[in-house]
């Protein structure tokens, strides 16, 4: 079954005003849409968040965030959009909250989800609908926009299948992985692809809707013998410890508190790779996980890694 094919679906869609000038004069705009998504992606009731760019769409298209929910959740979903986007004094020309029972979300991402080449070359994310061409990378992950946040797109996600790459690409040695707040599955999938040696990949999420999500998306990728899908918080993901490579694309205020757990479940000298971050908490999230016992990751070169804006913290539990 197709997400949201044959079942009744919701959204919340944001709409700004049409451009005054420049496609580039939207910059600002965008860091606050993001901002807002990131905060409405770690609510109880959103299973995924999208932003519209103009800059990276062909054609006349306005900034939009799309917020997915359920029709149970929809009202309260609507009125979290609503606060939101008062609180950040966002121009909106329209909000519009809507129950579906059609397709067309999915055919809509088809306008602006390509494929990507990530890590360097190393690895290869695509839809299914569009084909690898020569030159791709041999270690692909296909993923289709689902019910869960995460589908590559975001800054965040990248950050951390960029480390993800590059602890491969190094031949670290890599025997037990955790993807905690997993969404679609997509960090435990690409790292199942590219460590094909792991031992035991655990993907887990509180939210019953992504652990499914996962289980299909690996059904696609032929990886779910590979994976161990658990419905739960980090407590647990802790008897399949403990893990050489702990990857967390969570927000803020959801990371600091679980930093002990983390470490208590991270193995001697494993790494760590947290995102979901934005610029002004990293202060806060790298005090939580120094306190808790880890130190920065000598291997990386830059600290933070950033883009635009948002951080990602590597990390490691020292031996």
């Amino acid at each position: 079954m197709t997400p949201f094919q044959t079942i009744p679906w919701a959204i919340v869609t944001v709409r700004l005003p049409s451009p005054q000038s420049a496609r580039e004069t939207w910059a600002a705009t965008l860091d606050v849409l993001d901002e807002i998504g990131a905060l409405l992606a770690a609510s109880d009731g959103v299973g995924g968040v999208e932003i519209r760019d103009p800059r990276t769409i062909d054609g006349p298209v306005r900034p939009e965030l799309l917020v997915y929910t359920t029709p149970e959740c929809l009202d309260e979903v609507d009125a979290r959009v609503r606060a939101m986007v008062a609180a950040f004094e966002l121009a909106a020309s329209e909000i519009v909250a809507q129950v579906r029972t059609d397709d067309d979300w999915r055919d809509t991402w088809k306008q602006f989800y390509h494929p990507m080449v990530l890590g360097d070359g190393a690895l290869l994310l695509r839809p299914s609908w569009i084909p690898r061409a020569s030159g791709h990378p041999d270690r692909e992950v296909v993923l289709d926009p689902g019910r869960a946040f995460g589908t590559g797109l975001h800054e965040t996600t990248q950050l951390c299948i960029d480390r993800i790459c590059a602890l491969w690409t190094s031949a670290t040695r890599v025997e037990r992985i955790l993807d905690l707040g997993c969404g679609s599955g997509i960090l435990a999938l690409c790292a199942a692809r590219l460590f094909d040696g792991a031992q035991r990949v655990v993907a887990i999420d509180d939210d019953p809707e992504a652990t499914a999500t996962t289980v299909e998306n690996a059904e696609l990728n032929a990886l779910l013998p590979r994976l161990e899908v658990l419905t739960g918080d980090v407590d647990r993901a802790t008897p399949s410890g403990p893990y050489d490579l702990v990857l967390a694309n969570i927000r803020a205020h959801t990371l600091a508190p679980r930093a002990a757990a983390i470490f208590d479940c991270t193995a001697p000298g494993g790494r760590v790779v947290l995102s979901g971050v934005l610029v002004e908490e990293l202060e806060e999230v790298e005090s939580a996980f120094t306190t808790a016992g880890f130190v920065r990751d000598a291997s990386t070169q830059a600290w933070p890694r950033r883009r635009d804006i948002w951080v990602a913290l590597d990390l490691e539990r020292p031996r």
